[in-house]
């Protein structure tokens, strides 16, 4: 194996632990989502600002599946946490669909906007276009699954709304991300 080969794999261990850590780190974003949008919601699990969006954006752009693995573990503690902890099928499967549909926009962004995998040619006209369609491919699969369960009532207007809130959230999170590493930068100078 070549060094850069062997530098792209990480063992088992390494593994876990970064799907430790974007599971934690979802599961807080959505507390502090709770903590501060509750009263902006605009049906059960649809927001008009959604914190965990970027983080899940975030995650499966650099980790690929091991971020999807770390949502979907999340999104299924959050569903037994703060939902009916007896809908075993609908808790599961939310969460699956949370860290699927994040896997399925980025293999998307991948063909249709021929974004590469290093991400080396994500700028902001990309990158609105991938904010977009992860914004979208998220709100379709959930509100799907919400309709079908009998969850929403009017799945166009709530398609809509999470769509807006997963987008308000990528771009909050993005923005918040951004500022921080340029003060940071600032700061070292």
């Amino acid at each position: 194996m070549t060094a850069p080969a062997a530098s792209r794999t990480l063992n088992l261990q390494t593994q876990a632990m970064l799907v430790f850590f974007c599971a934690t780190a979802y599961f807080y974003a959505f507390k502090l989502n709770l903590y501060w949008f509750d009263w902006f919601e605009f049906s059960q699990g649809t927001n008009w600002i959604y914190i965990p969006s970027g983080l899940r954006l975030l995650f499966v752009l650099v980790l690929r599946g091991l971020g999807g693995l770390g949502v979907a573990l999340s999104s299924i503690a959050v569903n037994y946490s703060f939902g009916d902890p007896e809908a075993h099928a609908f808790n599961i499967i939310t969460g699956l669909i949370s860290g699927a549909s994040p896997c399925l926009a980025s293999y998307l962004c991948l063909h249709w906007f021929k974004l590469d995998t290093q991400l080396t040619n994500l700028n902001a006209r990309v990158f609105l276009n991938v904010s977009i369609l992860f914004a979208l491919v998220n709100a379709l699969t959930h509100q799907l699954w919400y309709f079908w369960n009998g969850q929403t009532h009017d799945f166009i207007a709530s398609t809509l709304a999470m769509g807006v809130g997963d987008w308000f959230g990528t771009v909050l999170v993005l923005a918040t991300a951004s500022l921080g590493i340029k003060l940071y930068k600032l700061k070292q100078n």
